[in-house]
């Protein structure tokens, strides 16, 4: 019989696909799927050069056992061919168990295989070819090379996510130092998923990505694609943590305090199981900061503070371990601020001006030795308005606009830098308003209207943006009125409560949230 369709299977996979040189044509009836299955998967060029690279003793032997088996099966043993179709098989998934990229690789052609194996044609013609029928398994061919074809892709693709990887971390920090802008880094890690889809930490940072470009249902989706390709327990908790961020963007309080527990609990029981791992302490701390940050928003000030304290006490520990590393300092920053939040809505406003200048100063350290680091620039400018909003309160509006001031250079700096960031964009707003409310105090009516035009008109931009977020809305609903406050003009009351209305409509407010509808009528007129 001549040979040469052999030749050509040999160029598409490698090697001939089983140890039989010829199967008589009766025996095509009573195919064995699993063994011709397995017979094409361990004779695949994929296999073959895994094989080479993963060549230590134990796959060699092996390959060893599977070679004498093949010689023996010639005999026609069904007992032997059971036996060496379960050699090739562990063959297999143990390649595939040291080599992501081959497992990537062989799962495609395995489906290929296996769909040709489906019905009785296509078995028997795989069986014939793996027997030397090269003209009844010409269709055959055709089939496996589109199948190599896919998993050669696949591969490429594989290799291709990953330097696209190497090179989209440093794309994040160069976008920390004002270099790129958000949206570039997004198209960035969105080419990395779309390429290799199976990567965790890709997902957890093209969501953190989403969210800050305002593109919340995005992020939510991001989110699960996290939880889905997590490998471990922290994977997961940080899966939780990343859906309770996107849940807390759309109002969805509730839910993101048990998301965030959820992740907690995990962290908590990580860090006990290693109380010296500062990533896992600094895993928890954030945790703790994040439920106290919904505590604080659904009026439970006292059980924020004992989440912030908590905190803050192993911050401390590792600041006072290790007081050169920046993180920790700014972690540290981070919990006066926040206690200097709940001190605040306790009505302490000398505690909370003293937690947070204490926050202040470590900011302006911090922001010192690295000016090209927009976070930490961006920390610094809301650390202005902490203090800001502490010294209206305590009548000093001249201190106060010094400091909403510098917030605001602050802010119109990032926002200028990376229009695509719309968290940017939202703290420039606030800085606006923050100077709106100081010229109130200090009844400068133009200055006012000033304020609030530019704050407002950033409030629209971000609302359209994304109508899905909660907070954004309820934010230029809050503009409407403070516009109408100023003006006299109904009009802004009126598309305040139509906007209500319609989040109403769409179970974006919580029925607590009666009152604003009450409010708005009344300020319209109705």
């Amino acid at each position: 019989m001549t040979r040469g369709w052999l030749v050509a299977f040999v160029l598409v996979l490698g090697a001939p696909l089983s140890g039989l040189a010829q199967t008589p044509t009766g025996a095509l009836a009573r195919v064995d799927v699993r063994a011709e299955v397995a017979a094409a998967l361990y004779a695949a060029s994929a296999t073959q050069a895994a094989g080479e690279r993963v060549a230590d003793a134990k796959m060699r032997a092996q390959r060893k056992a599977i070679d004498e088996l093949r010689a023996q099966v010639r005999a026609g043993d069904a007992q032997l061919r059971a036996s060496l179709t379960a050699a090739q098989e562990a063959y297999v998934a143990a390649l595939a168990a040291r080599d992501r990229a081959y497992a990537q690789e062989i799962a495609v052609f395995r489906a290929a295989v296996q769909d040709i194996a489906t019905t009785p044609e296509g078995a028997a013609a795989l069986a014939r070819f793996n027997a030397g029928d090269e003209i009844g398994a010409l269709a055959v061919l055709d089939d496996l090379r589109k199948a190599r074809d896919a998993a050669r892709q696949k591969r490429a693709d594989i290799e291709s996510a990953a330097e696209g990887r190497r090179i989209a971390k440093l794309a994040v920090d160069a976008r920390a130092r004002g270099k790129l802008t958000t949206a570039q880094v997004i198209a960035r890690y969105e080419e990395v998923t779309r390429l290799d889809p199976g990567v965790h930490w890709d997902w957890v940072e093209l969501g953190r990505l989403y969210q800050e470009a305002g593109r919340l249902p995005d992020a939510r989706r991001a989110a699960k694609a996290a939880a889905d390709t997590a490998a471990d327990d922290h994977d997961r908790a940080v899966a939780l943590g990343a859906l309770g961020d996107v849940q807390s963007a759309q109002g969805d309080r509730p839910g993101a305090l048990a998301s965030y527990r959820a992740s907690h609990a995990i962290f908590e029981r990580l860090a006990k199981t290693d109380p010296s791992d500062a990533g896992w302490q600094r895993d928890l701390s954030i945790s703790h900061d994040k439920i106290g940050d919904m505590q604080l928003a659904q009026g439970d000030s006292a059980d924020a503070l004992a989440s912030y304290q908590a905190a803050l006490a192993i911050r401390e520990r590792r600041a006072q371990a290790d007081p050169g590393n920046a993180d920790w300092q700014r972690g540290l920053s981070i919990s006066h601020t926040n206690i200097g939040d709940v001190e605040g809505a306790q009505g302490d406003g000398p505690g909370a001006l003293a937690s947070y200048r204490a926050a202040h100063a470590i900011f302006e350290r911090l922001a010192k030795t690295d000016p090209g680091n927009a976070y930490w620039q961006q920390n610094l400018s809301v650390s202005h308005e902490r203090i800001g909003n502490v010294q209206l309160a305590q009548g000093d509006s001249a201190g106060a606009l010094a400091s909403y001031q510098a917030a605001l250079a602050i802010a119109e700096r990032l926002a200028q830098a990376d229009p695509g960031n719309l968290g940017w964009q939202r703290d420039l707003a606030i800085s606006h308003e923050h100077i709106g409310k100081v010229r109130v105090a200090q009844g400068d009516g133009p200055g006012v209207l000033a304020s609030y035009r530019a704050a407002h008109a950033i409030r629209e931009r971000l609302a359209q943006a994304d109508p899905s977020n909660a907070q954004w809305q309820r934010n230029l609903i809050v503009s409407f009125v403070k516009l109408n406050d100023v003006t006299g003009d109904r009009a802004y009351a009126e598309q305040a409560l139509s906007l209500a209305l319609a989040m109403q409509q769409r179970g974006m407010l919580a029925p607590r949230d009666t009152w604003m509808i009450v409010d708005l009528m009344r300020r319209a007129g109705r």
